[in-house]
């Protein structure tokens, strides 16, 4: 029942993509894949559903789950809204909660040195930069709080029955 929306098994796709690119979805399903953004509104804006956010980092797999998950529209950035956590780490969505989606061509966070985006090579919902990035170089720290590596990485949809 789990859709996946995002996932990162090796660094064979960038993910330094444009606003376009993020918004219609690229990757290949089965190896490093982004749903895209207009898919990812539609669905979430169709019926209730919960997030699933998976990272294996040194050999070690976290998970987080957020009980209600909805992207907004375009003409609202594809903000981001999440609430009802539960997970083996810190809320690492509490931070990026509400914010707009930015990429290297839209710059849409609150961060005001610069872009994010251009900044961290890669689509997000940045706020002041990132607590995940999860979408950055592969191999490069995908958490603030570390500076150890992702090495794998899946966000996963399903509908709240």
């Amino acid at each position: 029942g789990w859709i996946v929306i995002q996932q990162r098994i090796d660094g064979s796709q960038s993910f330094n993509l444009s606003w376009n690119e993020y918004k219609s979805g690229f990757g290949t399903y089965y190896k490093n894949f982004w749903l895209g953004l207009e898919k990812m509104h539609q669905l979430t804006t169709s019926a209730d559903y919960r997030l699933r956010f998976e990272n294996l980092i040194s050999g070690s797999w976290y998970s987080d789950e957020y009980d209600h998950f909805r992207i907004n529209s375009e003409l609202e950035k594809f903000s981001i809204n999440v609430s009802g956590y539960c997970g083996d780490r810190i809320n690492v969505l509490n931070y990026h909660n509400g914010m707009n989606f930015s990429t290297p061509d839209q710059d849409n966070d609150r961060y005001f040195g610069g872009s994010c985006a251009s900044l961290y090579s890669s689509g997000n919902w940045f706020n002041r930069c990132e607590v995940q990035n999860v979408n950055g170089p592969f191999g490069s720290s995908s958490f603030h709080y570390t500076s150890i590596p992702l090495t794998y990485s899946r966000m996963m949809l399903k509908r709240n029955v």
